[in-house]
């Protein structure tokens, strides 16, 4: 992995935070509510694709230009409806498997916590969501993709993934995924990891 650059990432971040803490605003109605009778309440979504050697800053920065790896990913996760704030935005709740081959085959498992924006001016004609999603990450092995500089690893991260699903209006079920799968040390706050993994990935969700 190429070296992190500390302000970067923690710009990114907090770009990130400030997008999220956005959309909650922008969702102006305010109030939260359970999910309605007619909300499809589940999601099952498989994907793969592969990593890279660029930390999260500079693939945020370089998307069309990230150094690729050796190593890939194919994964699957379920999800589970939580509630809605105001119209557009929605949160969720996620179980995820993933098997990583190519350098080194090893598994992992996490959870996370999604927060899913549903406003798009074109959803009239390709129906668009924008997540980001943060929780625990435990992996089988110490990824070769994960090595510190200074050799410190983990194998409970924090994973910070993005993702964005595109789908036609008639069949909103069905959806086309765009996937960052992120793990990190969240600034060294996890045995003194810092930037650690990150896979550009592809997939499909349906939702029931």
């Amino acid at each position: 992995m190429r070296p992190t650059n500390g302000w970067k990432s923690i710009c990114a971040a907090a770009a990130l935070s400030v997008f999220a803490v956005g959309t909650a605003e922008a969702s102006n109605s305010g109030s939260w509510r359970a999910p309605a009778p007619d909300d499809r309440l589940y999601a099952v979504t498989i994907f793969m694709g592969e990593g890279t050697e660029d930390n999260f800053s500079n693939i945020i920065e370089n998307f069309f230009n990230v150094e690729r790896s050796t190593d890939h990913v194919l994964g699957l996760t379920g999800s589970r409806l939580l509630g809605w704030y105001g119209p557009s935005l929605s949160f969720e709740a996620e179980l995820m498997y993933a098997y990583h081959y190519g350098r080194e085959v090893y598994h992992e498992i996490g959870t996370a916590a999604y927060a899913r924006w549903h406003d798009f001016p074109w959803n009239d004609y390709l129906s668009t969501t924008a997540a980001i999603g943060m929780g625990p990450s435990y992996t089988t092995e110490f990824p070769q993709l994960e090595a510190q500089p200074d050799g410190s690893r983990s194998r409970l991260l924090n994973q910070l993934n993005l993702q964005t699903t595109f789908a036609m209006p008639s069949r909103p079920d069905i959806a086309l995924v765009a996937r960052m799968q992120h793990r990190s040390g969240m600034f060294g706050a996890f045995n003194g990891v810092t930037d650690a993994s990150n896979f550009l990935t592809l997939g499909l969700r349906y939702e029931f």
